[in-house]
């Protein structure tokens, strides 16, 4: 592989753990006000919608990929519109922190990656 293919790959990789940690920080949000407190919710929006944006080119290659992110993406936006609401924040808080552990897993997994990827 070229240097240049590397250096699309680790970026690329680097994106989707970026990508997973504004969703986790977006779901410690709704049930941590001081998380909230951190990062507004607009600013939240816009890096993750820079980020899907920088990795749209690989996702479109791998329909697999694309369509577990456009999961998380709806299951994110689910989950904020229930805390939005008011009425059932405290399930939505629950769901938030179960699919943050999920997210967790999934940042975690990413993480190990990059991290292999940058010795190569």
């Amino acid at each position: 592989m070229s240097d240049d293919g590397k250096a699309l790959l680790l970026q690329t990789a680097a994106n989707m753990g970026k990508y997973y940690a504004f969703v986790g920080q977006a779901l410690r949000a709704i049930s941590d006000p001081a998380a909230a407190a951190q990062l507004p919710a607009g600013v939240l929006d816009t890096q993750l919608d820079q980020l899907r944006n920088a990795l749209a080119p690989a996702l479109d290659t791998n329909p697999v990929v694309r369509d577990n992110i456009d999961e998380v993406h709806a299951e994110l936006a689910r989950i904020r519109r229930g805390a939005a609401d008011g009425a059932g924040n405290a399930a939505a808080v629950d769901e938030a922190r179960r699919f943050g552990a999920r997210i967790q897993e999934r940042a975690k997994a990413v993480s190990d990656l990059v991290a292999l990827f940058r010795r190569l």
